[in-house]
């Protein structure tokens, strides 16, 4: 089965979280890498919810922080839960929220965004029909262009990804967007932990998670309410300050995920599509093509044992 239908494996049609059961308390999490006002900046937005957080998650991964910032964290520590990793993971942060929150929902945003006051308020909405296992919302950035089209993100079968957070349209969705999405917290250990094979850019891991989500049956829903404006911050957040790092993440990240979801017949469809990935890393980055070869052979490895693994 494609992993972009809508449909379950086990069930052959979607399912239901808990009997229908109302989610009332939030959790939200935000995975912050060297960020320092940006990240002061999401953390007084969430002071004016119309809907109040349960708890409000911050996993630290930075080296350090500027003294305003350590001050800030540290006279508002009584309404914040604050944990620290030692090696930068988006992955493995999104992992330490999923053991550590409490709240009925989780809202996971980026340490760069600005959102209105009623952005936990939509989100919730959405899971008063229990059938709903995500949601996504409206993310807005610097020279992005609202649109009325009737859906917000594509997944081809040959493995384009098509992304249209933009749209003013409500829809179901087969992926997130990891910087303004919400997943129940029953979900979250209903499918397992976030994958951590990923790295560097982690192109692809929120995608991945919702394809694990709608496996088990599970609807995604986009709603443009719930959105914010994402800052992109230039500094901070998960970058390499070597250029061919992030290439050669991204070389991987891709190929992962292709080998994890879709036929050998269709590789030469994303070898295609990298052909500017490689042509920069070769030609303006004077990097080994043989270093991206070897991401390649190690993301089709690491695939191979995972499926040996599950068979023995």
């Amino acid at each position: 089965m494609f992993p972009f239908a809508h449909r379950s494996e086990k069930t052959g049609g979607t399912v239901r979280r808990g009997n229908g059961s109302k989610l009332k308390t939030v959790s939200v999490a935000i995975c912050t890498l060297n960020r320092e006002e940006p990240l002061i900046h999401v953390l007084e937005l969430l002071k004016t919810q119309t809907v109040a957080p349960l708890e409000i998650l911050v996993v630290d991964q930075s080296e350090g922080h500027r003294p305003a910032t350590r001050r800030y964290l540290e006279e508002n520590r009584s309404r914040l839960r604050l944990f620290h990793l030692a090696r930068p993971s988006t992955t493995a942060a999104r992992n330490r929220v999923r053991k550590e929150a409490r709240g009925d929902l989780v809202l996971f945003l980026d340490d760069d965004v600005l959102f209105h006051p009623t952005l936990i308020e939509y989100h919730l909405e959405n899971y008063e029909d229990p059938e709903i296992g995500a949601v996504s919302g409206k993310v807005l950035y610097h020279g992005a262009e609202e649109n009325d089209e009737p859906w917000a993100a594509r997944v081809t079968r040959t493995g384009k990804y098509l992304r249209n957070f933009t749209s003013n349209r409500p829809c179901d969705i087969p992926t997130l967007y990891g910087c303004n999405m919400s997943i129940p917290r029953e979900v979250l250990w209903e499918v397992g932990e976030f994958d951590e094979h990923y790295w560097g850019n982690f192109l692809w891991e929120e995608v991945d998670y919702a394809f694990q989500i709608r496996s088990r049956g599970y609807r995604i829903r986009y709603d443009p309410r719930a959105f914010v404006f994402h800052v992109m911050a230039p500094t901070g957040g998960s970058r390499n300050p070597r250029p061919q790092a992030y290439l050669e993440s991204t070389v991987f990240n891709d190929w992962y995920f292709f080998f994890k979801y879709f036929p050998e017949g269709y590789f030469p469809f994303l070898l295609y599509r990298q052909k500017r990935t490689w042509f920069d890393y070769v030609f303006r980055r004077k990097g080994n093509p043989f270093r991206l070869l070897g991401q390649i052979l190690q993301a089709r490895s690491r695939i191979k044992k995972q499926r040996a693994t599950k068979k023995a």
